[in-house]
């Protein structure tokens, strides 16, 4: 075995990987958008979330990006607990579909795979045809990988201590699950670790006995990656990644017991018994097939013990990020939709500024104006955070439907801070209206309360258009904002009349005509809302 060898196992295992890795970003590039209303739409209960895991991990080739994207929607409670775990257990069926397409010995004509799509990605620019090349250099590099790891992995075969280790996976299956646990998370992809594998068993190095309880312990690597995506998020974000562990722990167990009692690796062999490569990959296959016919009945069991593990419920400061995961989103759908939620939340932060601040008018309540204060410092917060958040997103490469939804965010959080900005001002009015014990006249007290009102219901309104409510077209808005322009000046009209007749003080005066100014410009901010919507 010379340094050449290990150097071409190396650069194997990386074409390997990568060509896994873009194979599934070109998939999400292609239907980013699409699989997002999958998830949404179709994990309604446990056995459609199944179903569902095992296609989209069988289409991206990747349980970690699924188990990772289902913490996702978890975290940003697009998803429940409950059906999470449906998807998670489709997500282990749905990587073997990787194992049985190596199993294909297609080494003569992966480097011609490899060049079609690098040629298409060249001279195709237009989307979808780019992605779909892209999709296939991933493919091309992936088998060519394969096919490096087998040519340089026969001379690892003629090493005696490396016969010995995979003799001790046979005789001792508690070593095979340990090395194949370490294994999954040095590579952390399962995938990946199959293939190594299958290179070995195509090589002759490897025996389907010695290596099935690899297998067994890989199932338990690759839960690593979505524990490392829930630290930092919800509880129920840590639940789903602690539900992933106990499934893959315990098809694990009843693997190993299985494989004891019957004579399943002979079985498996016989099916394909000139093909070592094969029989590896219909292991994997049957045995998580197997593992979740077992344990899917007994999924609400699983999700009452990550209750029992993870305790408590979710306790947050205002300045932090709920939705948005610390370690990463899994996929772009997962991170609009988090940044979407985030958003979602500074908007309710600033229109409930805007009603306490109505109410603060008319009605003093201990502690009302410091409430704005504090939702303000959230409001300023999110702002600048979401920002950069939206930011991150953008050089991810996204769809254009998620491009466009990103340029929204990107307007509206503006609006919505300075909505919050505006509601503060007038927070600080009546506060200095409450120190100087000042207050307006009845007329002045009708007027601006009957402004507020309008103004509190176009936010409200401009924020469903925004979403695109049919019921609340862009041109009801339009309406409404030269309503509250009019209403502005017929009121500073009226309140020069009173003045001239010494109904109100110059202080008070000066006060009304500034609120009157914010409330205006809380209606062009509304309109800036709707017209963000155009964007959708």
């Amino acid at each position: 075995m010379t340094f050449e060898n290990w150097v071409g196992i190396a650069g194997g295992i990386a074409l390997f990987l990568y060509g896994i890795r873009i194979m599934g970003n070109g998939i999400e590039r292609l239907a980013g958008s699409k699989l997002k209303k999958i998830l949404e739409t179709l994990t309604k209960n446990r056995f459609l979330g199944l179903i569902v895991g095992v296609v989209i991990t069988g289409i991206i080739q990747s349980s970690n990006a699924v188990s990772v994207m289902t913490v996702g929607f978890v975290n940003a409670g697009l998803m429940p607990l409950e059906n999470a775990a449906g998807v998670i257990m489709g997500a282990n069926i749905g990587t073997t579909i990787t194992g049985q397409l190596i199993a294909f010995n297609v080494d003569a004509v992966s480097p011609i795979i490899a060049f079609v799509g690098v040629m298409g990605m060249t001279f195709m620019k237009k989307k979808p045809w780019n992605n779909i090349f892209y999709i296939v250099t991933g493919l091309g590099m992936l088998f060519m990988g394969m096919m490096l790891m087998k040519k340089n992995m026969v001379y690892l075969g003629q090493e005696e201590w490396f016969c010995a280790l995979v003799k001790s996976f046979e005789d001792h299956p508690i070593i095979g699950v340990l090395f194949g646990t370490v294994m999954t998370m040095l590579l952390q992809s399962v995938s990946a670790s199959v293939g190594v594998l299958q290179a070995m068993a195509a090589a002759n190095i490897l025996t389907l006995g010695q290596a099935i309880y690899l297998i067994c312990g890989q199932n338990i690597g690759c839960t690593l990656v979505s524990v490392i995506a829930a630290m930092g998020g919800t509880k129920d974000a840590k639940r789903t990644a602690a539900i992933h562990v106990m499934f893959n722990v315990f098809a694990c167990v009843i693997c190993v017991i299985l494989l004891q009692f019957l004579p399943l690796t002979d079985w498996i062999a016989s099916l394909s018994p000139t093909n070592p490569s094969q029989q590896l990959a219909n292991a994997n296959t049957f045995l998580k097939i197997g593992a979740t016919i077992i344990l899917f009945p007994l999924s609400g069991l699983l999700v009452k013990l990550s209750r029992v593990i993870i305790r408590g419920e979710d306790e947050y400061d205002g300045l932090r990020l709920i939705h948005i995961p610390p370690k990463g989103f899994g996929s772009s759908a997962v991170a609009v939709s988090s940044a979407e939620l985030e958003c979602d939340r500074m908007f309710g932060l600033s229109l409930g500024n805007m009603e306490a601040a109505a109410k603060a008018l008319t009605e003093k309540r201990k502690g009302d104006l410091e409430e704005i204060d504090r939702n303000e410092e959230t409001i300023d917060f999110l702002n600048k955070e979401i920002a950069k958040v939206l930011v991150d997103i953008n050089r991810s490469g996204l769809g254009e439907p998620e491009a466009r939804a990103i340029d929204r965010m990107h307007h509206v959080i503006t609006d919505y801070e300075r909505i919050g900005d505006h509601a503060e001002n007038i927070a600080g009015y009546i506060a200095h209206m409450r120190e100087s014990k000042l207050s307006f006249s009845p007329a002045a007290m009708e007027e601006i309360g009957g402004l507020f009102a309008k103004v509190v219901s176009i936010v409200k309104n401009a924020y469903a258009c925004m979403k695109g409510d049919p019921e609340m077209p862009l041109s009801a808005i339009e309406i409404s904002e030269q309503e509250i322009d009019d209403l502005v000046d017929e009121f500073k009209n009226a309140h020069i009349a009173r003045m001239e007749k010494h109904e109100c003080s110059a202080d008070t005066g000066m006060i009304y005509v500034e609120m009157l100014t914010d409330l205006e410009r809380v209606g062009d901010h509304a309109l800036n809302i709707a017209e963000a919507g155009k964007a959708k």
